[in-house]
Order: structure tokens, then C-alpha cells, then sequence
């Protein structure tokens, strides 16, 4: 996936976690990203997580399209 690509889904995601009140957590330190999680109210309801010991490549995409899946749709602009 390309960078730009990758920045259209991960502002899409942004603004619906905006709108439904979801918090998007990171675990590491930045460039280093272990896993990201889509938490609301305390419980994790998306999540990608890195298998290895490789920074996590975040698919923003298959976040994006989980989260439609379940109704999450819309967003802030």
C-alpha cells in the first residue's frame, strides 16, 4: 500500500473514531509501533498487532473496512 494511500485510510479512520467517541491507542514508541487498538468504553474493539519483532506496518485499510463491517460509518470533516 502506498503512503498516500495509506494516509487516506488513516484519516478516515481518525474522523469516525472522532464521531463514535473511539479512542485509538498505540503501543511503542513512535516509528517503533508494537500494535494499535480501537478502544471504546475499555473494551478493544479493533485491533492490529504485530506478530515478530518488526515495527507494525498498520493496515489502515482492513481497520477502515472492520470498522464499516460493523456500522461505524461517517465521520468529522
Amino acid at each position: 500500500m502506498s503512503a498516500q494511500e495509506k494516509k487516506v485510510y488513516y484519516n478516515r479512520v481518525r474522523r469516525c473514531c472522532l464521531k463514535h467517541d473511539i479512542e485509538i491507542v498505540y503501543d511503542g514508541v513512535p516509528k517503533m509501533y508494537r500494535a494499535v487498538e480501537l478502544v471504546k468504553d475499555g473494551s478493544v474493539m479493533f485491533a492490529d498487532r504485530s506478530t515478530d519483532r518488526r515495527p507494525l506496518d498498520i493496515d489502515w485499510k482492513r481497520l477502515h473496512d472492520e470498522m464499516t463491517q460493523y456500522g461505524y460509518t461517517g465521520g468529522v470533516k
